[in-house]
Parts: C-alpha cells; structure tokens; sequence
C-alpha cells in the first residue's frame, strides 16, 4: 500500500438512529402538582400581603375615628362651665349663659344650656343630648319652653326627662360603646375643673378597648 495512503472501510450497516424520549405520564402529573403547589404558596403570599394591608388600613382609620370622637367630646367639655353630675355612662354638663340667646341670662341651668353625655346600653351609642328647637319657634315660644332649674334638681332625672319632652334630643357620637366611667379633680361634683372620662367599646368579633379622654373646663362657673 503506498505510503500516506489511508484506507477507509466500507459502510457498515446502518447504524439506527437515537430516538427523542417524551414526557411519560408520571412526569406529566409530577410537573403539574409542584406548579400547582407553587401557585398555592403564591397565592397565600398575595392573600397574607393584601390582608396585611387591608389591616393597617383598618387600623389607622379605626385611629382616625377615634381622635375625632375624643375632639368631639373634648371640645364638649372645654366650652361648658360646670359639671353638673356624674354616674354610671353619663355626665351632665352646664354650658352657662349664651351670648345672644332669646333667653336673658340668669346665672341657672336653662333646658337650652344642658348638656348629657351618655353611654346607652340598650344600643351600644354613646349619645350627647342636647337642645334642638323646632325651625320657626319664635323667641317667645323658645322662651317659654326653656325650663329654667334649681340649683338644688336632680340633674340626671332632669335629663331624663327632658328627653320626654321632645326639645332635648341625642346626636350620635360613636356607636359600639358598652361603658363609660367619668372622674374629676374633686370631690365635689360642681367644683370639678378636670374631667377624665373611660369610655369602652367593643366592636363585633374584636375584644373589648378603652378610649380615654381628658379635658379641663375653660371659664368654670356654677350655677345659682
């Protein structure tokens, strides 16, 4: 054989050629469960996150909600002139004279210038009563039917009933409240200047909270 000549050899036979394996059931199913158990993971991610938002919503709405009842009620005893009584979910509060009002001032508690803040167990509300005279009553009229009181009533059976007598009506405050304990800086009901009041609420399906809220009466003064 010549020198640098390379000798092939003749085809074999053909050889036969590698076939492409599929997916076989079991992968199938196998690949399935572990998408579908990804997806779940996903998914309890998504719904932990939104309700994690939806809560801090709640929550600082909750709080919003509850600085403006404690203005509210604040403000309240800010501008009266006396605390008149207090009790199991009530205070009464004296606004004293109003300036421009058809009824002359005369140094008494007048229907028109009490004030009840009260818890009512019956509703859950915590109310504040307080005068609303018909539209169209005239001075005379307004005159006539604002009682005036003695130094010496019973303020709370006074309230009570003057919510009888349709002219002293509630305003709702906040609902969901079940108690309210009021306290002063005296002993002696109509010297108190500094008013504390707790006030609990208890929503549906959520334990119990208390709200505190504190407030001095600006221009004190009591009745003759």
């Amino acid at each position: 054989m010549p020198a640098g000549r390379r000798t092939t050899s003749k085809a074999g036979p053909d050889r036969p050629q590698p076939r492409r394996r599929g997916l076989t059931l079991i992968e199938l199913v196998i690949g399935l469960a572990i998408t579908a158990a990804v997806s779940a993971v996903l998914a309890i991610l998504i719904n932990a996150t939104a309700v994690g938002t939806n809560t801090s919503q709640d929550g600082r709405r909750s709080l919003v909600k509850m600085q403006g009842i404690k203005a509210q009620i604040e403000d309240t005893i800010l501008n009266s002139r006396c605390v008149l009584a207090t009790g199991a979910n009530y205070i009464v509060l004296w606004t004293g004279d109003q300036n421009g009002a058809p009824t002359p001032a005369n140094g008494a508690v007048n229907l028109s210038e009490l004030r009840l803040l009260e818890v009512d167990t019956t509703t859950n509300k915590l109310n504040l009563y307080s005068v609303s005279w018909p539209a169209g009553f005239s001075s005379s009229s307004i005159v006539n039917a604002d009682t005036v009181y003695s130094a010496s009533s019973s303020w709370y059976a006074a309230c009570t009933a003057a919510k009888a007598g349709g002219y002293f009506v509630a305003s709702t405050v906040a609902n969901n409240a079940t108690a309210m304990t009021a306290s002063l800086d005296s002993s002696t009901v109509t010297s108190g200047k500094l008013v504390s009041l707790v006030i609990t609420f208890s929503d549906a399906g959520s334990t119990s909270r208390q709200v505190v809220v504190g407030a001095g009466i600006q221009n004190p003064a009591v009745p003759w």
